[in-house]
C-alpha cells in the first residue's frame, strides 16, 4: 500500500474517532455554581449550562426531605433563581436538576451553603397589638410580631414627654404581654411598644390610655357569666359542650373535666397563650346522656391573681328511654320553652300562656316570674312533692342515675315523656327508690304516686300489696 494512502487512512479514523469522541462529550453540562446575596429570608442560586435548558431546585434543611422547590420552563443558559423562606443560623441544601430540549435529563450532586451570616435589613411588623384591659391604674398590653423580637416599652403621661418611663424586656419571643402598673390616677397617658429583631431593626406602634383610679391590690380575680347554666341549651349536644364565662381581671385559663366528681382526669385549655377577660371553649368526644363534672381555673392576672370555681357540671344531649333529642327541642306552643322542659317545671307544653295572664311562659321564666301563677319564679317555689326546683344540670343527673337503673332490670320499653318526667320527679324529689320506680314500669303503676313521697307512700295498703316484688 502506498504511503499516501496509508496516511489518508489514518487520518480518516482519526477524524471519526475524534467525532465520535465529540458527540460523547456534548451532555448537558452545569458549571460556575454560586449562592449569593444572603440577607432577609431568601439567597440568589446562580449557574450556567453549556446548552439552553430547562432547571428546577429543590432545597431544604433535610438532605433526605428537599421539600422547596423552584422551576423556570424556558430554555437558557444563564440562569438564577431566588430561593426563599430560609432561616438565620441553618444549613440548607438544595439540587439542581436539568432538562434539555432532546429530553436528557441531569441531576446534579446536592450541594449546601448557610445562612449563618445571612444579613437583615427589614424591620419587624405588627401582626397583632393591644390594649387588653385597663383597669384601675393598671394597663395589660399584648403584641405578636412576625419573628423573634425585643421589645421596650416606652411611656409618659400627655403633656410631660420629658418624665418619660422606659420598661425593657431583653427576651426574644413572637409573643409577648406586659403589664404597667402603679400609673397616675385620672391621668392619661401615650405607650409605645417598639420592637427590635436581632439585627437591629425596629418598629412602633402607640397607645393611648385612660386612667381613672387605684387598683385595690386586694381586689380578687372573679368568674362569672358561667355558661351553660342548664342542659336545655344549644350550648350542649350530644358529643360536645361549649363552655363560656368572663373574668373581671385579664387572665389565662383552663378546665378539668371528667364523668367522676372526684376524678376530672381531662384538662383542655382556654386561652394558655393569652390573656383576656371572655373566655370560651368547646369541648369535643364526649358520650351522649352522660353527666359530666369540670371546676374552672383562671390565674396569671394582674398581681398575679388566681381563681377557680369547683362543683360543676352538665349532662350531655341523647336518647333517653326512646324520647330522642329532637323532642327534647320540641316547642309546640311556641312560647321558647322546649316541651320537655315544660313537662319538667309543670306547665302546659300546648298553652303558650299557662296561666292565662297574658304573658307567655318563656317571657315569664326568661324575666324571673312565674308561669303558673302570681309572682316571681325561683327556686324557693314548690315544684314537686312541696320540694323547690334543684339546678336543672343536677336534675338530669339524677335521671340518668334512674335511666341507667332501669336498663340493669328491664330491657328496651318505651315510657312517654309525661310518665318519664313523673318518675323523674318521684326519683328526685319523692324519694322514691329505683326499684318502686322499676316496679312500675312492670306492673304499669301502684309502687309510684305522683303527689305523695315514698316515706308517707309506702305505709299505704295500695304500696304494701306490691311491696314483696321490690328488691
Amino acid at each position: 500500500m502506498k504511503n499516501w494512502l496509508k496516511i489518508l487512512i489514518i487520518a480518516t479514523l482519526f477524524i471519526n474517532s475524534f467525532g465520535f469522541g465529540f458527540r460523547a462529550s456534548a451532555q448537558i453540562s452545569a458549571y460556575n455554581i454560586q449562592v449569593e446575596d444572603i440577607k432577609n429570608g431568601y439567597a440568589t442560586l446562580k449557574w450556567r449550562t453549556n446548552e439552553a435548558v430547562k432547571s428546577e431546585i429543590y432545597y431544604g434543611l433535610d438532605t433526605q426531605n428537599l421539600n422547596k422547590k423552584w422551576s423556570n420552563n424556558n430554555y437558557k443558559r444563564n440562569h438564577q433563581a431566588n430561593l426563599y423562606g430560609l432561616e438565620e443560623d441553618k444549613d440548607y441544601y438544595y439540587q439542581i436538576t436539568l432538562y434539555s430540549r432532546s429530553g436528557e435529563k441531569l441531576e446534579i450532586y446536592t450541594r449546601s451553603f448557610s445562612t449563618d451570616d445571612m444579613e437583615d435589613t427589614v424591620a419587624p411588623s405588627f401582626l397583632e397589638a393591644d390594649i387588653i384591659q385597663t383597669i384601675g391604674n393598671t394597663v395589660a398590653l399584648s403584641w405578636e410580631a412576625n419573628e423573634k423580637v425585643k421589645t421596650e416599652i416606652h411611656y409618659w403621661k400627655k403633656d410631660d414627654y420629658s418624665h418619660k418611663k422606659v420598661k425593657k424586656i431583653n427576651s426574644y419571643k413572637i409573643y409577648q404581654e406586659y403589664f404597667l402598673y402603679n400609673l397616675d390616677e385620672y391621668s392619661k397617658y401615650y405607650i409605645r411598644v417598639v420592637i427590635k429583631d436581632k439585627a437591629g431593626n425596629k418598629r412602633s406602634k402607640t397607645f393611648k390610655a385612660n386612667i381613672y383610679e387605684e387598683f385595690d391590690r386586694d381586689s380578687e380575680l372573679k368568674i362569672r357569666n358561667i355558661k351553660p347554666l342548664n342542659s336545655n341549651t344549644d350550648l350542649i349536644s350530644d358529643k360536645q359542650i361549649t363552655i363560656k364565662f368572663k373574668s373581671n381581671l385579664a387572665a389565662k385559663s383552663y378546665i378539668k373535666y371528667g364523668t367522676s366528681p372526684n376524678k376530672l382526669s381531662n384538662k383542655v385549655y382556654i386561652n394558655d397563650k393569652k390573656r383576656t377577660t371572655n373566655h370560651e371553649v368547646t369541648i369535643e368526644g364526649l358520650n351522649p346522656n352522660t353527666a359530666y363534672y369540670y371546676n374552672i381555673y383562671a390565674g396569671e392576672a394582674i398581681y398575679r391573681k388566681k381563681t377557680s370555681v369547683k362543683g360543676l357540671s352538665f349532662v350531655t344531649k341523647g336518647e333517653v328511654l326512646g324520647v330522642k333529642e329532637t323532642a327534647e327541642r320540641l316547642d309546640s306552643d311556641h312560647d321558647q320553652l322546649s316541651n320537655a322542659l315544660e313537662m319538667a317545671i309543670g306547665t302546659d307544653p300546648y298553652d303558650p300562656d299557662t296561666d292565662n295572664d297574658g304573658y307567655r311562659d318563656g317571657t315569664e321564666i326568661k324575666n324571673g316570674y312565674n308561669p303558673l301563677g302570681p309572682g316571681k319564679w325561683d327556686n324557693k317555689i314548690e315544684f314537686f312533692y312541696g320540694k323547690p326546683r334543684i339546678d336543672l344540670a343536677h336534675e338530669q343527673i339524677k335521671a340518668i342515675e334512674l335511666k341507667e337503673a332501669l336498663d340493669k332490670k328491664i330491657k328496651y320499653i318505651y315510657i312517654s315523656p309525661q310518665t318519664w318526667h313523673m318518675l323523674v320527679n318521684a326519683y328526685v324529689y319523692g324519694d322514691y327508690p329505683s326499684g318502686a320506680i322499676i316496679m312500675y314500669v312492670k306492673l304499669n303503676g301502684q309502687t309510684v304516686h305522683p303527689d305523695i313521697n315514698w316515706h308517707t307512700w309506702k305505709d299505704s295498703p295500695d304500696y304494701l300489696k306490691y311491696e314483696k316484688y321490690i328488691k
